[in-house]
């Protein structure tokens, strides 16, 4: 089954035998029955479609929702073990329950647009913008487990970094035992039912990669993309991602921290050092432009220190003192227009 936009048509080996107008907008998904192969579903913007085979094509009844629920943007759709029920996911991040044309209920599963789902042989996981794996029995009358998608989950034995915490879920299927997992941000995770999750693999997240650079004497590479990331590679067996240093908003400058307490902007383009510092001992863990174009650069490190520098003037403006240990993660607060310097240290 293929479809771009609203025009469906059905696929036979190199040649397709049927097509048909399917909706006014962007349709996201097609799902055929696996209990009666002439019929199948379609979601998409403000659309959810019930086929029919008649004759040489197909004939559609849209979706009846009643007083239980409004029309909404459906990303993805599921069919259950029963063979007349139907789950949608929403833009809204509720899950829809139909029982042929017609809406049983609606549940409220994530926070933001419900992106995947998969049926299991009992129950279903379902994966939103919000980040978080859910899975659910076979009516989403209980939701059983959660699964975060978070740096402090991610195991030991993973091959690579996870890019950012709570990053938006893509796809999800099942394998061999194991949910696995596809975000926004160019990963696959696995992630075990009794909670271990283990990224496998990723890659930039959009777009062409544009540059590639191998060190001189060790086993890494560097890479660039129109993702506007910086990456470290390994390239031993294990082929993984060592760092990932994001790039301002403009794309202008890039901040690389170094392990022996420096750090040095360069110019995005060209790669020439427009500036560099080298105020702390130990290793820069992380290292951020502030939200205002970036202005300003926050710089931590294993000292024990977050350093402030104005990026105009090449100047350091301000120290954050008094954590209890290194830091390993330091972001901005972009509702704060101010600008002031305030760290605050959070518990785990």
């Amino acid at each position: 089954m293929a479809f771009r936009a609203e025009i469906m048509k059905l696929w036979s080996l190199s040649k397709y035998f049927w097509t048909q107008l399917g909706h006014k907008d962007k349709i996201f998904v097609v799902k055929c029955n696996p209990h009666h192969t002439d019929k199948m579903v379609t979601v998409g913007i403000k659309h959810i479609k019930f086929w029919q085979q008649t004759g040489g094509g197909f004939t559609s009844k849209r979706g009846t929702f009643g007083t239980v629920g409004k029309l909404e943007t459906m990303m993805c759709v599921s069919y259950g073990r029963a063979e007349d029920l139907v789950f949608s996911g929403a833009a809204t991040g509720d899950i829809y329950v139909w029982k042929e044309i017609l809406l049983l209920k609606t549940i409220k599963a994530h926070d933001g647009p419900v992106f995947a789902m998969y049926a299991l042989d009992k129950g279903f996981v379902t994966g939103g913008k919000d980040g978080v794996v859910e899975l659910w029995d076979d009516m989403f009358e209980r939701c059983l487990k959660t699964y975060a998608i978070k740096r402090s989950a991610i195991s030991p034995n993973s091959k690579g970094l996870l890019l950012e915490d709570n990053p938006s879920i893509r796809a999800i299927t099942l394998g061999h035992g194991h949910i696995l997992v596809g975000t926004k941000n160019g990963e696959v995770l696995e992630i075990d039912k009794s909670g271990p999750i283990t990224l496998l693999v990723q890659g930039h997240m959009e777009g062409e990669v544009w540059g590639l650079a191998t060190h001189p004497q060790q086993p890494v590479s560097a890479t660039v993309s129109d993702d506007k990331t910086l990456r470290i590679w390994e390239l031993s067996s294990n082929h993984r991602m060592l760092a990932v240093r994001k790039l301002k908003k403009d794309g202008k400058a890039l901040a690389v921290g170094l392990n022996d307490g420096s750090f040095i902007v360069v110019n995005a383009d060209t790669l020439e050092d427009m500036v560099s510092f080298h105020h702390r001992k130990e290793m820069i863990s992380d290292i951020k432009f502030s939200p205002d174009a970036g202005k300003y650069l926050a710089v931590a490190s294993h000292d024990n220190f977050v350093d402030f520098y104005n990026v105009l003037t090449s100047k350091r403006v301000g120290i954050c003192k008094g954590a209890s240990s290194y830091i390993t993660h330091i972001d901005w607060d972009s509702r704060d227009v101010s600008m002031d310097f305030k760290c605050w240290e959070v518990p785990i």
